[in-house]
């Protein structure tokens, strides 16, 4: 995913109202007026927010058929979002994953897929039971992988401090250190996106490499 779409996605997300609609929407589908109570927010500011938000795809509203008078407007969360941002004193990292696909899925999580699928064979009874069953196991599983996660950018926070450590002991210039940054966390970089990314010409990203190389800093 790119930077703008990052950057769209945090502006769409910065907003607290925005994020308790995205939060209600995520269990059920709910009319401007029930959000409006929901949040103590005047009806106009959630329609204002639905607005944006289902204009970024993040939402999507249909008309249906009301008892009391004309059709209502009701909206409901449409697309799947993961955002990552990671920031330290030697760390900055982001990402943004959407609309996750379960035809791309491990053995082990097609297991749990067709259990999923077999619920529909199951009276109301069973059939909750088991995906209560279903629900706890992958809360595990997500808080397990969260640990990792946690676990890795310490050591990832590490390796970023003994990375400056040793360039400033080198006495390496400003450019010299963005570019040996570039290359430790780009394995299969080249000098073309090297110099895209610092904002610098092929030559100065040449000079710069070959006295890194020279002093036994990189490759």
């Amino acid at each position: 995913m790119s930077f703008d779409e990052v950057d769209e996605l945090f502006y769409l997300l910065e907003n607290p109202t925005r994020r308790r609609i995205l939060q209600l929407l995520s269990v059920e589908r709910l009319y401007p007026l029930q959000l409006s109570k929901e949040i103590d927010v005047t009806q106009q500011a959630v329609v204002k927010h639905l607005r944006i938000l289902e204009d970024h795809g993040l939402v999507k509203s249909r008309d249906e058929p009301s008892r009391r008078g004309p059709n209502r407007r009701v909206y409901k969360a449409s697309r799947d979002v993961s955002l990552h941002i990671d920031i330290g004193p030697s760390t900055y990292k982001q990402k943004a994953e959407t609309d996750f696909d379960v035809s791309d899925l491990s053995e082990q999580h097609r297991r749990v897929l067709d259990a999923i699928a077999e619920s529909e064979n199951m009276d109301s009874r069973a059939r909750m039971d088991l995906l209560s069953r279903v629900s706890e196991d992958l809360k595990q599983s997500i808080d397990e992988v969260e640990s990792e996660r946690r676990s890795l950018m310490a050591l990832m926070g590490e390796l970023n401090r003994k990375i400056i450590s040793t360039t400033q002991d080198a006495d390496c210039t400003y450019h010299e250190r963005r570019l040996l940054h570039h290359i430790l966390h780009n394995r299969d970089y080249t000098i073309e996106s090297a110099a895209a990314s610092l904002g610098l010409r092929e030559a100065e990203v040449r000079i710069i490499l070959e006295s890194l190389q020279h002093r036994g800093l990189t490759r």
